[in-house]
C-alpha cells in the first residue's frame, strides 16, 4: 500500500479523534462527548478502512488493549452530528495484553460497536474469544466486553471449547 493511500484514512482518523477531543472540552452543554458548538449539523460519517486504536496504561505506558477492524464508521448522534467515542466496526479484532505485553486473549466479531472512551465492545451478533495459552475458546451470539474490568458477558448460544492439555497432569520436577 502506498504512503498516500495510507495517509488519507490516517488523516481522517486523526481529524475525528481531534474533533472528539475538542468535543470533550467544548461541548454545547458541557457534557462529555457532546459536539462542539461549531460542529456542522448533519456531519457526514466517513468510513475508515483498516481502523485501529491501541490503548496504553497512563502511568506505565504499557500496551493494554488493541482494537482493529477492516472498516469503522463513527456513530451518528440523534442531532445530526457524530458521537466521537462510538464506532460501528466490521471485522473486529480486540487483543488484550498481559503486564509483560504478551497477548492474553483475542475477541473477534464480524460486526459490533466500540466505545473507545470506555474501552467497551458489544454486539448482538456472533463472536469468538480465545486464549491460546491455556486452550480455551468461547463462541456465541451476543456479547459485551467491559475493557476496564476485562469482563466478557455472553448472552446467547454459548459454546466453550477446552483443549485436553488443561487436564493433563503436570510432571514433577526433581
Amino acid at each position: 500500500m502506498s504512503l498516500s493511500r495510507l495517509r488519507s484514512p490516517l488523516v481522517s482518523l486523526l481529524g475525528l479523534l481531534a474533533h472528539g477531543a475538542l468535543a470533550e472540552g467544548a461541548g454545547t452543554n458541557g457534557a462529555p462527548g457532546a459536539l462542539p458548538a461549531t460542529a456542522p449539523s448533519g456531519a457526514a460519517a466517513a468510513t475508515i478502512r483498516q481502523w485501529g486504536i491501541s490503548l496504553r496504561d497512563s502511568v506505565t505506558g504499557r500496551l493494554q488493549l488493541r482494537f482493529s477492524s477492516t472498516e469503522a464508521t463513527p456513530v451518528a448522534s440523534g442531532k445530526g452530528g457524530l458521537v466521537p467515542a462510538l464506532w460501528d466496526v466490521t471485522g473486529l479484532r480486540l487483543e488484550s495484553f498481559r503486564p509483560d505485553e504478551t497477548s492474553d486473549f483475542i475477541i473477534e466479531s464480524p460486526s459490533c460497536r466500540v466505545n473507545v472512551a470506555q474501552h467497551d465492545v458489544g454486539s448482538p451478533g456472533t463472536f469468538t474469544a480465545r486464549r491460546e495459552t491455556d486452550g480455551i475458546a468461547v463462541n456465541g451470539r451476543g456479547f459485551q466486553f467491559e475493557g476496564a474490568e476485562r469482563r466478557l458477558t455472553v448472552t446467547n448460544s454459548v459454546h466453550i471449547e477446552l483443549r485436553t492439555r488443561l487436564f493433563q497432569p503436570k510432571t514433577a520436577t526433581p
